[in-house]
């Protein structure tokens, strides 16, 4: 395996660490460039040089913050004034239980009048 490999310094040495580096380099703005692509497709209304599709992705990446941030902000602000209309609606519905059991309670006792308030005209004929 060592034979493989060239002397340490040698000319094919110094050929072979300059391929190699050539291809990392290679992969590496491939790499970059597929990046960039799936930016270009992503992002709305990118052009086709590097430096634009980056400049707007940036635009646009800070006008997704801002969207989220306003929409987090309406949320939490319908949260807040749904939660006090459930809040309100469960005091009214105590009021009405409340007002509900009065009701039938004086229902109650008018029937009884009513009940003895006829029994009395019984009596009477």
């Amino acid at each position: 395996e060592d034979k493989d490999k060239p002397a340490v310094g040698s000319d094919e040495w110094h050929r072979q660490r300059r391929e190699n580096h050539k291809h990392v380099e290679r992969r590496r703005r491939e790499t970059i460039n597929e990046g960039i692509n799936e930016i270009a497709r992503i992002v709305p209304g990118c052009e086709k040089n590097k430096g634009s599709i980056l400049n707007r992705a940036a635009v646009y990446i800070r006008q997704l913050k801002e969207n989220e941030a306003s929409t987090l902000e309406k949320w939490t602000l319908e949260k807040l004034l749904t939660d006090q209309a459930i809040n309100e609606l469960n005091r009214q519905v105590e009021i009405l239980k409340v007002e509900l059991e009065r009701t039938r309670h004086e229902n109650g006792y008018l029937k009884s009048q009513v009940e003895m308030l006829g029994s009395d005209n019984k009596k009477l004929k």
